[in-house]
């Protein structure tokens, strides 16, 4: 695999330009930075003439580039999305009741920020929404996000601010097996090929809810969070593509190959590198953590 590429998460100005409110669905394919611009420029003007006046907005760059969507979704081959930035009728979604208890404040948000209304939320790949979320919780927020770390150094728990504004971009860094698919491959230490697909926000929360079926259902404290995620995301071994057959594999795998495949997954697929450097004000302990997502994260108040 070629060398990881991570680049500081950045926002690119907006520009002003008037765009043609005829659009032809083959402008996905032939230039879909042109129709997503353009589709974006509609729907700007519009909530700027309802607001009275300029709503701001920025491009956020996505960590998969659009390459993993197919050739007729207006996200393929997308390098940046078109947001706005955070408004008070978007904390008024993120503080409903009604929507945190069916799980869907952040996805309605997202949809309501997101400009190219063609685009929906749930196609996204985990890695693209979550830096749209990062952006957003920045420019809203602010990057300051306090969390509590349990110290490995005394063990005991500590508030520490961390800077989101310096967190790193991964991007998708090795090739589709085709043009618009969301197919890769890997051969395990074993032999065995697999084919396997990076997961959109639909099938995380498809994930989440099994697990959520399954710990009610047995009343066991084990979380299957490995093996549901691989019979989600790995599509073939050795060409054969039965569900009941990959479900038997990923049961049955042995530690080598799922270890493998797992680190091969941290390091190809697109998101943002949520790791950063901690250092304990009690014990001085310091090393490299992964910044823990709370409900801080929108609702820093909380």
């Amino acid at each position: 695999m070629s060398e990881e590429k991570t680049t500081p998460i950045q926002f690119g100005e907006d520009e002003e330009e008037q765009a043609s409110t005829d659009i032809n669905p083959q402008e996905i394919t032939s230039n879909p930075q042109e129709y997503a611009r353009k589709v974006a420029s509609q729907k700007a003007a519009e909530y700027d003439q309802m607001a009275g006046f300029t709503v701001p907005r920025d491009y956020v760059m996505l960590p998969s580039k659009g390459r993993i969507y197919p050739v007729n979704s207006p996200l393929y081959n997308l390098e940046e999305i078109e947001v706005r930035h955070l408004t008070a009728t978007d904390e008024d979604i993120l503080t409903s009741r009604a929507l945190l208890r069916s799980g869907k404040a952040i996805d309605t948000m997202l949809t309501n920020v997101i400009m190219n209304k063609s685009i929906n939320v749930t196609d996204l790949i985990s890695g693209d929404k979550n830096a749209i979320l990062t952006f957003l919780r920045i420019t809203g927020y602010g990057p300051e996000y306090d969390v509590e770390i349990d110290c490995p150094g005394c063990n005991d728990t500590i508030k520490h601010e961390f800077d989101l504004s310096k967190l790193t971009m991964r991007f998708l860094d090795v090739d589709p097996m085709g043009d618009g698919e969301n197919r890769f491959n890997f051969t395990m230490p074993s032999g065995i090929d697999i084919e396997f697909k990076l997961l959109n926000s639909a099938e995380d929360q498809q994930i989440a809810d099994e697990q959520d079926k399954l710990k009610r259902a047995t009343n066991s404290p084990l979380e299957k969070n490995v093996t549901t995620k691989y019979k989600h995301q790995i599509i073939s071994v050795n060409g054969k593509d039965d569900q009941v057959f990959i479900n038997n594999f990923v049961d049955t795998m042995n530690l080598r190959d799922s270890r493998a495949f797992r680190t091969y997954l941290e390091e190809v697929e697109p998101d943002v590198d949520m790791k950063q450097e901690y250092k304990c004000r009690m014990c001085g302990h310091s090393e490299e953590v992964e910044i823990p997502v709370t409900v801080g994260f929108f609702w820093p108040e909380s």
